[in-house]
């Protein structure tokens, strides 16, 4: 039995929402249930709150109710925190066509972000971790728009038009907690040839972040 905790920040970004914190565990908490290798005790306050409203319920047959002392522990308890994020950007162009002096051209500007987790699996029964890795997630977004420029008669013009377009921070969130709840499944049910490939992933992502560290 597992038990997933809050996502808390710990990376201080601004777009981070207090409501993202149930969203992801809740996210997490999903994707290992439909893995069928699991079950998941609730722990968020949400849950908890609706556990104790129907042990709170009149009319319950009293031999069928669940005691209000007796709920599961869980072997394991994982926490995740935001530890890192970045935004990055990469122009390009392309489509676009001219008559008569004039040209008409399409521009667009591709958008990648990336959220890192520190994820730690906590053994209830030493109260030590047992597990401990940093998760990635990335997830890319198009800006288009479209330029329009030329000259005529001696008269010359040129327009911008682009429409704007959030940044895909959502989706970089949630994959990076379907790739948590893999890497769960991998170590605590499947212990397969997956250990491997979460290693190597591990040593690449540490190979290209450790010429990066500046502390000073």
């Amino acid at each position: 039995m597992i038990a997933v905790r809050k996502v808390k920040d710990r990376a201080s970004a601004e777009w981070f929402r207090p409501s993202y914190e149930e969203k992801l565990a809740d996210i997490m908490a999903t994707e290992l249930s439909n893995s069928g290798n699991f079950i998941v005790v609730g722990r968020q306050d949400e849950d908890l709150a609706e556990l104790k409203a129907e042990l709170n319920m009149a009319g319950i047959n009293k031999k069928t109710a669940v005691k209000k002392d007796n709920l599961t522990q869980a072997n394991y308890i994982v926490i995740a925190t935001l530890s890192d994020f970045n935004e990055a950007g990469s122009k390009g162009g392309g489509g676009g066509f001219g008559f008569g002096g004039f040209s008409l051209g399409g521009k667009k500007q591709t958008k990648e972000f990336y959220v890192a987790f520190d994820v730690k699996v906590f053994n209830t029964s030493t109260g030590t971790i047992a597990y401990s890795r940093s998760i990635e997630g990335r997830a890319k977004e198009e800006k288009k728009g479209k330029a329009f420029s030329g000259s005529f008669g001696g008269f010359s013009a040129n327009r911008a038009e682009e429409s704007e377009v959030k940044l895909p921070v959502t989706r970089a969130l949630r994959a990076a907690m379907i790739e948590t709840a893999q890497y769960l499944d991998c170590i605590l049910y499947r212990k397969d040839e997956c250990v491997a490939e979460y290693e190597a992933k591990d040593e690449k992502r540490k190979e290209s972040t450790k010429d990066t560290l500046d502390l000073l």
